[in-house]
């Protein structure tokens, strides 16, 4: 009995992180959905409306992404900061309101979790946009390759002969 509560517990915790971690994805999951639900309006399959939809959120986190780490201006940056970061906001405090309701109804706890869990979403969008990217890991970039350069093999003497 105690082995499945400590079960469930960890299930439950997963399961909140899941929920914060798609909340950071808020704009493009929700893109996607909109997209997928206008598809199917317009008599398009389920198949396709799915991969139309994430294909769209897909693309528009990269660029999101890429905008943000190759922006020139810092207004540019802050906008798509701000982009993101907005819906994030928001469905982390809903999320969290959900979740605070479930065990209490008024209090300080009601109103301070989820604009503590708001700032912690939205916090994680904008760290999700300033993500690894593969300059800043040094990927195919010469100049942060701080390892010796590889010295070619002389040639051997039975190749002289030819």
């Amino acid at each position: 009995m105690t082995f499945m509560l400590i079960l469930g517990a960890a299930a439950g915790l997963y399961l909140i992180w899941l929920l914060f971690r798609l909340a950071a994805l808020a704009l493009p999951l929700g893109t996607g959905i909109a997209l997928a639900f206008e598809l199917q309006d317009r008599g398009y399959g389920i198949g396709a409306a799915l991969a139309m939809a994430f294909l769209a959120g897909l693309l528009l986190h990269l660029a999101g992404r890429h905008l943000y780490a190759h922006g020139g201006s810092t207004l540019l940056r802050a906008c798509v900061a701000m982009l993101f970061l907005l819906p994030a906001g928001v469905a982390g405090y809903y999320s969290m309101t959900g979740i605070v309701r479930l065990f209490a109804t008024e209090g300080m706890l009601v109103a301070i979790l989820p604009v503590l869990a708001a700032v912690v979403a939205a916090v994680a969008a904008v760290r999700g946009l300033a993500g690894p990217s593969v300059d800043a890991i040094g990927v195919g970039d010469r100049q942060c390759d701080d390892r010796a350069p590889a010295i070619p093999a002389p040639a051997s003497p039975a190749s002289d002969r030819l």
